[in-house]
């Protein structure tokens, strides 16, 4: 659970953390008790469902929660798995994104998540669904550093680095991919002037990281000078972070997943949506 967002969250709002008994059965099977009186409360329900088991037991507290008869019961993903199957890309596929928005949706009165994948996964809620983009904490974490381009990894992001570019008055730009066959990728970097420049690459989600080491490879021949690297949601699968790291000079994401490298916060983005919601 992202306990880090959650102490940040309640210290923002003025709110009190509901203590939870978690323990397994003798199966392995979950259990879990909230431990306060939530009846006529405005209740937040903060967790991530990167994991299958983080999925099970988000939906077991929420549920404990809505029993419970609280006032409103707002569901906060951070880091909203499963969300890359936001579609049926072939017969016979599951529409992951939307089996777990629909499941949240049946105890929560609205949904706030932080930079999903596509929002072709708002589309599937029947409660109102606010998918937070993340661009203030990135620009006050880099607006002091020493930064000559934004680069995004591919076409994709460059909306995103485009925004950040412009809010630190510096250029963007996009890697060029173009798939040869199942296993060749051609990456082209932008015909820019390398030699002792700093640059940001800026993504929303690192998993495996194969582009963004790849990216920063070639970065490295270029004669650059520094190489950053922020992510919104760091998931580091296969200790990928300990690969980048080596390679870039530094590697900054949010605490939508804890780890060593949040450095940027958003809990004040998810607090600011939240309120706006309460007051609206």
């Amino acid at each position: 659970m992202a306990h880090g967002i959650s102490a940040k969250l309640a210290s923002i709002l003025s709110a009190d953390i509901s203590e939870v008994e978690r323990k397994r059965f003798p199966d392995n099977e979950m259990y879990l008790r909230v431990k306060e009186d939530l009846s006529g409360q405005d209740v937040i329900v903060i967790g991530n469902t990167k994991n299958d088991s983080d999925i099970i037991e988000y939906l077991l507290l929420l549920n404990a929660v809505r029993e419970e008869d609280p006032k409103s019961l707002t569901a906060i993903i951070p880091y909203f798995g499963y969300a890359r199957q936001h579609m049926k890309y072939h017969d016979g596929e599951p529409i992951s994104s939307k089996v777990f928005t629909r499941a949240i949706g049946e105890y929560a009165d609205r949904i706030i998540s932080v930079e999903l994948h596509n929002d072709q996964t708002v589309k599937y809620s029947k409660v109102p669904f606010n998918n937070i983009k993340i661009l203030n904490p990135i620009y006050e974490h880099f607006k002091n550093k020493d930064i000559d381009y934004i680069i995004s990894p591919d076409d994709g992001g460059y909306d995103r680095a485009r925004n950040l570019a412009d809010k630190l008055h510096v250029e963007a730009y996009y890697i060029n991919k173009k798939r040869i066959d199942a296993n060749t990728v051609q990456m082209n970097l932008p015909d820019i002037n390398y030699k002792n420049k700093n640059v940001l690459l800026v993504d929303d989600i690192i998993s495996t990281g194969g582009t963004i080491i790849r990216a920063s490879q070639e970065l490295k021949e270029s004669g650059i000078n520094q190489i950053n690297v922020c992510a919104i949601h760091g998931v580091f699968a296969g200790n990928s972070d300990k690969k980048i790291s080596g390679i870039v000079n530094n590697l900054v994401v949010t605490d939508t997943i804890e780890s060593k490298y949040s450095k940027i916060t958003t809990a004040g983005e998810i607090a600011s949506a939240l309120l706006n919601k309460i007051r609206a």
